[in-house]
């Protein structure tokens, strides 16, 4: 009898069909690929300033109160994105999962403003693409070895060894957090 045609994909990692927008599935297939570069989350992230929006700022500080909302109180308006949003074009979010990043005040569930403009300097926080993987780390650097920092001493260094798919993807410029 002949031997019958092999259908399907090849043997590998256990697989799950999702249904998925298709810019996100083709983000996926890119990263399961690992030919993921700098610029591409632009392809599922629609992060562009609209119109400005502002809130009005006290001139007072407040030490853990309430100002009067007095109009000879107030200062010029504060406008988010320009609080927030140094180079518009390079600028993206990402929400924050995991606690390696607690000690300086990066919670799960909070949202991280990434500079792409930015290169990344010692000590800066970065979001950093390590073999097909997202994580956010302080970026250090020290005699031609770069190294990922945790800010939880629960959670190990990551050293970037030769060999290693290594991308700086940005600088992270600001969190946001909601109560």
């Amino acid at each position: 009898m002949a031997a019958m045609a092999r259908m399907g994909r090849p043997p590998g990692e256990a697989t799950k069909v999702v249904r998925l927008p298709l810019p996100v599935a083709s983000l996926a297939k890119r990263l399961a690929e690992r030919t993921l570069r700098a610029g591409d989350i632009n392809i599922f992230l629609d992060v562009e300033s609209r119109t400005a929006a502002t809130v009005p700022l006290m001139a007072s500080q407040a030490e853990c109160g309430f100002p009067s909302p007095a109009d000879d109180h107030l200062d010029r308006p504060l406008d988010f994105n320009e609080l927030l949003v140094t180079n518009a074009a390079a600028t993206f979010a990402v929400r924050i999962a995991g606690e390696s990043m607690t000690g300086v005040g990066l919670f799960p569930g909070d949202i991280a403003v990434v500079d792409r403009s930015r290169a990344p300097a010692e000590g800066s926080i970065v979001l950093a693409l390590l073999d097909g993987e997202f994580t956010i780390k302080r970026y250090r650097t020290k005699g031609g070895r770069v190294w990922l920092q945790a800010e939880n001493r629960l959670f190990k260094n990551i050293e970037i060894k030769e060999g290693s798919d290594f991308e700086v993807w940005g600088v992270v410029s600001a969190s946001i957090r909601k109560f």
